[in-house]
């Protein structure tokens, strides 16, 4: 994990993401971002959105908690959009299992 610090919003569900993003074995590395407060939201929930795929694969995440937002890059072994679309799916469902 990668970054400038080791914070993750959403408490121990958030950890639990990033954790099994990590564990994917076409993941080299999750380079967290910095948090945001965005207004004010009344939900309590974990919001997981897969908000693009680069052309070498990459992708970029957005979490949420509450008013808070974070973004997550992670780092593939893909060498093409995708290529990169189809881990980006299998976290999806893996997040979505959890």
């Amino acid at each position: 994990m990668g970054g400038r610090h080791k914070t993750i919003i959403g408490g121990k569900r958030g950890i639990r993401i990033v954790s099994g993003i990590l564990a994917h074995n076409m993941v080299k590395r999750v380079i967290l971002g910095r948090i945001e407060s965005k207004g004010k939201r009344t939900g309590h929930g974990m919001r997981f959105k897969i908000t693009k795929v680069d052309e070498k694969g990459n992708i970029k995440i957005i979490l949420s908690h509450g008013c808070s937002n974070q973004e997550i890059f992670v780092i593939t072994k893909a060498s093409n959009r995708i290529d990169g679309e189809k881990i980006a799916e299998e976290i999806l469902r893996m997040v979505r299992a959890l």
